[in-house]
């Protein structure tokens, strides 16, 4: 069984994908990508095959590159089809974002059965294009459609087999802006948290963007042990993109989401959301930081029992996400 993904865009779509392409044999995998550097830098250290291609994301591009990007996406598309011909999958499996698009368009052309895996809690454009025609369509969290399979989304190894409980002493508070840094989270949260650092020391992973100097503030620019620093974390200060709500409710780490107030279709809000209905965690809105009292909210979340926040944030439903989706297209 040959097994074409479609993966490319954010680290939200391409880590589930490599875990999922991880319970196949790698001989058995063709990845489309992007050509993007930081892409070929993953995909390298995978061990898999995979077809980079000169392709970007369409939405919020000026109107000469948007016109460029129609000229050039049938020459893209075509040379797609020649590498998935040359391969012959039996299976497609699309991660959402841009590239899904060539893979949906290719599955015209195949006899391939056709997946989707959606991580967030709204389905993305080129997922939603492509959800009619699929097999099947597996969930990170519940969409409501009839041919979906509600499995969680694939975390990594280091997040799995870890109890909040078990590390008694919790050395810091994690604020995260994802890999790139967050331009948002740096401008307003070092305001926000001084008095916050008043009382716990602070990890502030910032990218590659300036920031300013606080005391008892650590600022990163990226952290290379993630789930230790995770795992050792009070509670987390972060967006809500989807692999990063999955990871903290796997570690059930309590957390304050910030969504990206301009994620496509409100996905970050609506992840938050999903996640903090046990009431492990605490929104809190971009429009929020503009009023006085931030900083007083996220000290009063501080205060509350982390145990009992862990327990409610806490879900092992991701655990066994990539196994459960290896079945399914086993057997289907």
């Amino acid at each position: 069984m040959k097994i074409a993904i479609f993966a490319a865009g954010t680290g939200g779509h391409i880590f589930p994908a490599l875990s999922i392409a991880n319970e196949f044999s790698k001989e058995d995998i063709l990845f489309f990508a992007s050509n993007r550097d930081v892409e070929k830098k993953i995909f390298n250290q995978s061990g898999f095959n995979v077809k980079h291609l000169n392709l970007s994301g369409f939405r919020g591009k000026n109107l000469i590159s948007k016109i460029f990007w129609v000229l050039k996406f049938p020459f893209i598309f075509l040379l797609s089809l020649i590498y998935f011909h040359q391969f012959k999958p039996d299976k497609i499996i699309l991660m959402g974002g841009y590239i899904s698009l060539i893979g949906y368009l290719i599955s015209y052309t195949s006899k391939a059965n056709l997946y989707i895996h959606e991580q967030n809690s709204v389905l993305g454009t080129a997922n939603k294009t492509a959800s009619t025609k699929a097999r099947k369509v597996f969930s990170g969290f519940p969409l409501g459609l009839d041919n979906e399979i509600h499995v969680g989304n694939p975390v990594r190894n280091e997040f799995k087999n870890f109890s909040y409980s078990e590390i008694e002493n919790k050395k810091h508070i994690l604020v995260l802006g994802g890999s790139q840094g967050s331009s948002f989270m740096i401008d307003k949260l070092p305001e926000a948290i001084k008095l916050l650092a008043k009382e716990y020391k602070i990890i502030f992973q910032t990218g590659k963007n300036l920031h300013p100097n606080l005391k008892n503030v650590e600022f990163r620019e990226f952290i290379d042990d993630l789930p230790k620093v995770m795992k050792e974390a009070r509670f987390v200060i972060c967006r809500a993109g989807a692999l990063t709500v999955s990871e903290i409710q796997t570690l059930g780490i309590p957390a304050i989401f910030i969504p990206l107030a301009s994620s496509v279709d409100n996905h970050q809000f609506l992840n938050a959301k999903s996640a903090c209905i046990g009431g492990g965690g605490l929104i809190m809105e971009e429009v929020e930081f503009v009023e006085k009292n931030a900083a007083q909210k996220i000290l009063s979340f501080s205060k509350k029992n982390m145990n009992q926040l862990s327990k409610n944030m806490k879900k092992d439903l991701h655990l066994d996400a990539a196994q459960r989706i290896f079945n399914e297209i086993k057997q289907n």
